[in-house]
């Protein structure tokens, strides 16, 4: 299970583009924290601890302190530089444990097929849309054993082995893994139903650096 994860975050006065880049330049990421209706804040947190959180630790969920108040957040989103190598922006998001959020979890293939019969490996569905909890949100991926797949037989998303405590919100038909011969067209990913809404987490979204703020 991944640990909990507690960051220091630094108010800040200067929001303009000329600010933000000088907290990158001293190893400062700067962000927001904002909902529950309170008021917004302008924050800066250390991108070093920001990068582990989010790249080892694979954390959704954060302590956030700041000064003598520690508040639950969610990471909302996160800017890239036009590389989409490193982080410029985070929006953290306040959130109580029971409020229901939806959220994406990555699908982990395990294992070799046995038998491929001359087929490959196609994985159309690598995310899973899920509905939960805030305090329920996965922290690990779902992870799939792909050994006894077969051609002709694909493993669809109601097959997936997901915590009682998750509300799967794509297609129960939707192919996730299947082995296609070379060749032959792959199985069309199923849409979410007309009235799921998108995830609300978005984890990953490259921007240009001065479209921050």
């Amino acid at each position: 299970m991944a640990e909990s994860v507690t960051l220091q975050a630094e108010p800040r006065t200067d929001c303009g583009s000329r600010g933000s880049r000088k907290l990158r330049k001293k190893g400062f990421i700067p962000g927001v924290v904002y909902g529950h209706k309170e008021p917004s804040a302008s924050i800066a947190v250390k991108a070093e601890e920001l990068d582990r959180a989010i790249r080892v630790l694979h954390v959704r969920t954060i302590n956030l302190k700041l000064g003598a108040k520690t508040e639950t957040v969610l990471i909302r989103e996160l800017q890239w530089d036009y590389l989409g190598k490193d982080m410029v922006h985070v929006d953290f998001l306040r959130k109580d444990a029971s409020e229901i959020v939806k959220v994406t979890v990555p699908i982990e293939l395990r294992n070799a097929p046995k038998a491929t019969g001359g087929g490959v490996i196609d994985q159309p569905t690598h995310l899973l849309h899920v509905e939960c909890a805030f305090s329920n949100i996965p922290k690990e991926p779902i992870r799939l054993d792909i050994t006894n797949l077969t051609i002709g037989h694909p493993i669809h998303v109601k097959e997936l082995q997901v915590p009682a405590t998750l509300k799967v919100l794509d297609n129960p038909e939707q192919v996730v893994v299947q082995l296609k011969l070379p060749g032959v067209e792959a199985t069309p990913v199923a849409e979410l139903g007309a009235t799921t809404a998108g995830p609300e987490v978005i984890k990953k979204e490259k921007k240009v650096e001065d479209d921050e703020e």
